[in-house]
């Protein structure tokens, strides 16, 4: 939950700072990206790996923390405007990534990413 709450504030600095034409950091925005492919793809929080007790007890607990970061990353890409073009193909790779998680609201939160790429 924190490493999830550490990546929303690096989110929200990179849109408030870094984000125009004169302060945009390419650089600071794909590690951005990677970074949150890299927490939703972790084998610990692929809950369907686990017992339906143990899934039921994390999402209890802590929710669909996937899903969380997906909207995030969507929020992110469509904040980007005319930069996004900088991000293709790059990051085409990881966001396939993302899609190939089985968590449907995850999905409904990247495929559109495609579209838009």
């Amino acid at each position: 939950r924190e490493f999830l709450r550490a990546i929303n504030h690096f989110g929200m600095t990179l849109t408030e700072m870094f984000l125009s034409n004169s302060n945009f950091e390419l650089q600071l925005w794909n590690n951005y990206f990677h970074l949150a492919v890299a927490f939703l793809t972790q084998d610990s929080l692929q809950l369907e790996n686990f017992s339906p007790a143990k899934r039921n007890s994390i999402l209890a607990k802590y929710g669909d923390m996937r899903a969380m970061i997906g909207a995030s990353i969507r929020d992110m890409w469509y904040s980007l405007g005319h930069h996004k073009i900088e991000f293709i193909p790059g990051m085409v790779g990881p966001i396939l990534e993302m899609t190939l998680v089985p968590e449907l609201e995850l999905r409904r939160s990247t495929i559109p990413i495609f579209f838009d790429m």
